[in-house]
């Protein structure tokens, strides 16, 4: 078989239908501009995605941006937190010193004077209620630092 002798439309011969060259040139050339048409719509779809994908990018990223933002101010806040509640923590430690000082002045007071001070007996940590602050056994009211009938060292 000759390569004159085939068409393009699936190995007929432009001799066996009838058809002029006129034809076959023309559905040749229509068939190009189909393939033609069909990649330009190809590309258009591909260039939509693209650009989806592009605007997601951007939307993530603005997210992320937001998501990192806030993770950092929560960690300054925790970290804000755990500096005053390092702080609270050695201030109960100093005012359980003081508690045991007191308490021991009042029992040597006590021993000499003969006289029964209310001592109130010394909490063990476990059962700390400053270390249960939801539980506390008082209500949570602002103590007057410096009053006259406070005992100063």
């Amino acid at each position: 078989m000759s390569s004159s002798s085939l068409s393009p439309a699936a190995g007929r011969t432009s001799g066996s239908d009838g058809d002029s060259p006129a034809a076959d040139t023309h559905r040749r050339e229509k068939r190009r501009l189909s393939n033609r048409e069909s990649a330009r719509r190809s590309r258009q779809r591909k260039q939509q995605h693209l650009d989806e994908l592009v605007q997601e990018v951007a939307r993530l990223q603005a997210e992320n941006a937001r998501v990192a933002a806030r993770a950092a101010d929560i960690a300054s806040q925790y970290a804000r937190v755990e500096q005053e509640n390092t702080v609270l923590r050695a201030r109960a430690a100093e005012l359980g010193d003081r508690l045991r000082s007191v308490n021991e002045v009042l029992r040597i007071v006590e021993e000499f004077s003969g006289v029964a001070m209310d001592i109130q007996e010394e909490m063990l940590p476990a059962d700390d209620p400053l270390l249960r602050p939801w539980q506390l056994p008082y209500p949570a009211a602002a103590m007057p630092i410096g009053a006259p009938h406070m005992l100063h060292y």
